[in-house]
């Protein structure tokens, strides 16, 4: 069963016409864009992350290291 969430009108207006635009129910449009929202914050935070290590150089070269040193697990014999 769903919940009754309070959104300007102005929202509610976009949600429908996007929801008409798309040929789907306006919760379906909701729920698409909350998971769109959660994987925009998710890569703006992972990315936050990796620049904040990489101002760290002696743990960005610990990193590197690591990574150089996992590299031939991934050649699958192409070139």
């Amino acid at each position: 069963m769903g919940t009754t969430i309070r959104v300007a009108d102005a929202t509610k207006k976009k949600v429908r016409d996007l929801a008409n635009i798309m040929g789907k129910q306006m919760g379906s449009v909701v729920e698409e864009a909350v998971a769109e929202y959660e994987r925009k914050i998710f890569w703006e935070r992972t990315n936050e992350r990796y620049a904040e290590l990489r101002r760290d150089r002696e743990e960005w070269a610990r990193i590197e290291a690591e990574r150089e040193g996992e590299s031939g697990a991934l050649r699958d014999g192409s070139d």
